[in-house]
């Protein structure tokens, strides 16, 4: 997988003022800028200074020395294994989308699941084939088009239940004589091998959930490696998305691996040591 992180500087300050509703206008104030410099920054147009990044940390309540690591291209995490503890994870990127799909494997039954499948099913299809896997289910962690898109084309060869959060399942496209479960918070299903708990991040869709598989995370857009997934339910979801983050995510063991939507693995060490929206 490539190491090259989702978002830059401008993404985080871009993610930040809209979560805490707060305009150009507004923030450009307090900086010292023009709302022109501001608009800049968050188009990756230019990098900030150091005063400018530090006065935007102060303003969007992100913590001052990580987000300079991003501006500086300072940081990036440490690899993190695919193949662990008998699981082997197969990444499938859509570039075009800037997507990443999982297919999750459990090398000693030689059976696997399919997470959020949004692109290429040839390829989804073609990597339970190079690894002689039979699939046992789909999970889906939200259901933006990015990552369901493909769904009915894995459905029609797969055949398999569909896990998804019961808010999710109203976006999920038409699925004839499809097996689809709800999976609640906190709930542990068992998906083949695998025995999943559930745990609603929201803030990014209705029903956005985050699944653990044994020592790794599937995150969806809950949060990115250096970064958080956009708010996009709005500001008001915002303080909970962060809440829901810290506490269903960064709550687990530091070597907890987190594989995201977007941008590369990372792991739970990782974000609490690096990740602006999380210090303290």
């Amino acid at each position: 997988m490539t190491d090259l992180l989702e978002d830059e500087f401008g993404d985080i300050i871009g993610k930040a003022r809209f979560g805490l509703n707060l305009s150009a206008e507004d923030v450009a104030g307090q900086v010292g800028i023009s709302t022109d410099e501001l608009e800049a920054l968050e188009d990756c147009a230019r990098s900030p200074t150091r005063a400018e990044s530090d006065a935007l940390a102060a303003v969007l309540n992100l913590d001052p020395e990580r987000l300079l690591a991003v501006a500086r291209d300072a940081y990036v995490p440490d690899p993190v294994p695919l193949d662990h503890g008998g699981v082997r994870i197969r990444v499938i990127p859509y570039p075009p989308m800037r997507v990443y799909q999982y297919v999750v494997g459990d090398v000693e039954t030689g059976q696997a699941v399919v997470v959020d499948p949004g692109a290429v099913p040839d390829q989804i299809l073609g990597a339970l084939a190079d690894e002689q896997w039979t699939a046992a289910a789909v999970l889906v962690t939200h259901a933006d088009a990015d990552h369901i898109d493909a769904l009915p084309e894995i459905h029609e060869a797969l055949n398999v239940p569909i896990w998804v959060h019961p808010n999710e399942q109203p976006r999920l496209p038409g699925l004839e004589n499809a097996d689809i479960r709800s999976y609640d918070h906190g709930q542990r299903f068992q998906a083949g091998p695998f025995e999943v708990e559930a745990r609603r991040t929201p803030g990014h869709a209705p029903g956005h959930s985050s699944l653990v598989l044994r020592d790794l995370v599937l995150v969806g857009d809950a949060v990115f490696a250096g970064s958080l997934g956009r708010t996009s339910l709005g500001p008001a979801y915002y303080a909970e998305h962060l809440a829901a983050v810290r506490s269903q995510i960064l709550s687990l063991p530091t070597a907890t691996r987190l594989f995201a939507g977007h941008g590369p693995p990372t792991t739970v060490g990782e974000e609490l040591a690096h990740n602006p929206f999380f210090a303290g």
